[in-house]
């Protein structure tokens, strides 16, 4: 008699055959689990029947021209079983450390988005302030003078305006650190 020698492995390979196997089992046993737990409630009587086509089946009616194999009772099914006060109290002080949970989340939850929100806005004023800045480089008329030697120059009104907006842009920029700074501190 030959003897074959497999890998550890190979019993842990599904094969095509294997996996229709693995399949027909695992419905096969949750067939007799449901047939269990809900027939056994309506029938008295479990029966193991082999079907014409040679299947096994359990039922609590067996098809026409199927084989009863076996039959059994149904195990009646358990009282339910009494809850002690101390579960419930426990259950109250759980829903009560859920509801305390989740009204600590909202609250969680609104500071990000607040913060959140907030360096939203200070990145939008930040934006609108280059843009300003970089529109505001043209200068505008009366804000160019001329010198003795035939040359222009900006005069000190562009130079404020130019410096405003460079300033501008700089407190927006400290405004949008510190957004987030708050935002990291929330989180």
């Amino acid at each position: 008699m030959a003897r074959y020698e497999t890998h550890p492995t190979d019993r842990l390979r599904i094969t095509p055959g294997r996996a229709s196997f693995l399949a027909m089992r695992s419905i096969l046993v949750a067939l007799l689990a449901a047939l269990l737990c809900a027939g056994a409630t309506a029938q008295d009587k479990i029966y193991k029947v082999q079907l014409p086509d040679g299947r096994i089946m359990f039922t609590d009616r067996p098809p026409p021209g199927a084989k009863i194999l076996s039959e059994r009772d149904a195990p009646p099914s358990p009282p339910a079983p009494s809850r002690p006060a101390q579960t419930d109290a426990k259950a109250g002080s759980l829903q009560q450390q859920a509801t305390d949970a989740e009204a600590r989340l909202r609250e969680r939850t609104a500071e990000i988005d607040k913060a959140y929100a907030a360096v939203q806005s200070a990145e939008r004023e930040l934006e609108q302030a280059k843009l300003a800045l970089e529109q505001g480089q043209a200068p505008q008329s009366g804000e160019m003078i001329g010198t003795a030697r035939g040359r222009v120059q900006p005069s000190p009104a562009y130079r404020e305006r130019i410096a405003g907006l460079e300033k501008a842009v700089a407190d927006a920029e400290r405004k949008l650190a510190k957004a987030h700074q708050d935002m990291n501190a929330v989180r």
